[in-house]
């Protein structure tokens, strides 16, 4: 009787969404009692939409971990706790696994989202990645999610990145000296990292295949996109691009004639 009550006084609700992983449905009620007491119990259960995900609410002791959270979590996700992570509703990935939840800022009616993954390591850093291409009507498609460590070069990382993206099956050709990364703005593509550089970057990331080798080679120069407009037939070429060592427009007329075979008296500059 005393695990009951104690159970009771010391539970709070969690609202959980769930991946429609394999394994046994979430049955109401099922409650788990250990040699310590009630760790959790299954209140009720959402499937309508099980091919997507699963909802649940359980009441769960606020004093223990997360660990031991995700090992009551294992039979209803059907991987082992190293498999899945859990996040806050906000997208923050929940970290420190000895912590209890009551430390951890969970509260009775909190939401969490388990998503398959592997958890983060100590010093690592996961980053969603996004295919860029310009020329695309949909140039921002969202690619994979991918983990870094602070002291990651750039080159690294794109070789990180073609070797998953191999294994994921993703339906994009990457080289590596034909390729770049850069930030993202919302949709705008950010500056470009060259290959000697740390990966420094937000949780959002743009990676764009190129038709040719890498021509930025210092963060100094600058990458701009053109289109050549052709009056006479009142249609754009398709998007290319120019780099610039400075912003002389001088320079930059010698690098719009290079690219388009339009002599240089004939290409004005404005800013």
């Amino acid at each position: 009787m005393y695990r009951y009550v104690d159970f009771h006084v010391n539970s709070i609700l969690l609202n959980i969404t769930l991946p429609p992983a394999p394994g046994p449905e979430a049955t109401p009620t099922t409650t788990n009692v250990t040699k310590r007491g009630i760790i959790m119990k299954i209140i009720s259960m959402n499937e309508e939409n099980k091919e997507k995900e699963r909802k649940i609410q359980v009441q769960v002791d606020k004093r223990i971990t997360l660990a031991q959270l995700k090992e009551e979590l294992v039979p209803l996700i059907g991987v082992p706790p190293t498999g899945f992570i859990v996040h806050r509703i906000s997208g923050y990935e929940m970290q420190g696994l000895d912590g209890a939840l009551k430390y951890m800022n969970i509260r009775s009616g909190s939401k969490l989202i388990v998503r398959l993954g592997r958890p983060l390591g100590r010093g690592e850093i996961r980053i969603k990645l996004y295919l860029l291409q310009v020329n695309n009507t949909e140039f921002c498609n969202f690619m994979m999610e991918s983990i870094f460590t602070k002291d990651t070069t750039v080159r690294e990382f794109k070789k990180q990145i073609i070797e998953e993206a191999k294994v994921q099956g993703i339906d994009c050709v990457l080289e590596l000296d034909k390729m770049r990364l850069r930030g993202k703005d919302g949709v705008s593509p950010g500056g470009v990292y060259v290959d000697h550089q740390l990966i420094d970057a937000s949780r959002e990331m743009y990676v764009e295949p190129l038709k040719g080798p890498e021509k930025k080679r210092h963060y100094k120069q600058a990458q701009v996109y053109v289109i050549r407009w052709r009056p006479s037939q009142c249609s754009g070429d398709p998007i290319e691009e120019i780099i610039l060592d400075n912003d002389d427009p001088k320079h930059v007329i010698g690098k719009l004639s290079e690219l388009s075979g339009v002599p240089a008296k004939y290409i004005y500059c404005t800013k």
